[in-house]
């Protein structure tokens, strides 16, 4: 672990006018970790902190600090998108319990970052804040600022391994695939939803505040449904059954006036 890369931790512990930058570059320091929130609430220093770790031409990552807070996965996700975490950004949870870390996990992962843990994992990348080197580790806090990085991936350029999906063709289900709360992936607005996700990572809204969605492969669905059965009501109230002739002609017979 000695030969780890040097990352610095921040939050609002740290004022970021007292952040002296040039000597992290001269220490080594390659990337930092900012703290963006807790909770529903922004971390008061987020926003400078990534711009002067930006300026000085740091790699950028976050964590955000759980309360078990209403809404929380949802703050956090838009509070990082807000602040600007670049794609393919580690973006850790600290404190959450198993049961809940699902939940910030495939939210996050929608939005295109890495998720890293604090504390043992065998899913994410995990952060080990303690004052000896820990057994197991991919990044090792050991005192309020200073980490390192055993494996590089929080000194690497940033990639966005979750793009923009085909929003009206789900790709088939797979190992992952869930049906749960998301906030969709596929460039349709309206926040949190009811959907799901055929792999796990990206997330396809169904019941949104702005209505239901219905996507290509439904069309087909209800189409094989409705052959032979599409009714037309007229004005006063009688019903025709729609009907296609060999030739391709198209009849409007009263319902019940013959046998399909």
């Amino acid at each position: 672990m000695d030969q780890g890369y040097n990352i610095v931790v921040l939050s609002e512990e740290q004022t970021a006018s007292d952040v002296d930058w040039s000597k992290l570059k001269d220490d080594g320091v390659q990337a930092a970790i900012i703290r963006l929130s807790h909770g529903v609430t922004q971390d008061t220093q987020a926003s400078a902190h990534l711009a002067n770790a930006k300026q000085a031409g740091m790699y950028l990552h976050g964590y955000h600090t759980y309360e078990g807070m209403d809404d929380e996965v949802t703050f956090s996700l838009d509070n990082a998108t807000n602040l600007g975490l670049p794609a393919g950004s580690y973006f850790f949870i600290q404190g959450a319990p198993d049961d809940e870390l699902i939940g910030f996990a495939h939210n996050w992962l929608s939005a295109g970052w890495n998720i890293g843990v604090s504390g043992l994992s065998d899913d994410y990348y995990q952060w080990i804040v303690s004052a000896t080197l820990p057994e197991k580790c991919d990044v090792w806090q050991m005192d309020d600022t200073r980490c390192l990085d055993n494996t590089g991936d929080l000194v690497s350029e940033p990639q966005n391994n979750f793009p923009v999906v085909d929003n009206i063709n789900p790709g088939k289900p797979r190992a992952g695939a869930y049906v749960g709360y998301g906030v969709d992936t596929t460039g349709y607005l309206g926040g949190e939803a009811l959907g799901y996700s055929t792999n796990g990572i990206d997330f396809y809204s169904v019941i949104t505040p702005f209505g239901i969605i219905f996507r290509d492969v439904d069309a087909d669905r209800m189409s094989k449904l409705m052959t032979n059965k599409l009714k037309l009501q007229s004005p006063n109230g009688t019903v025709f059954n729609l009907t296609v002739t060999d030739e391709g002609e198209l009849k409007a017979v009263k319902d019940g006036s013959e046998r399909w």
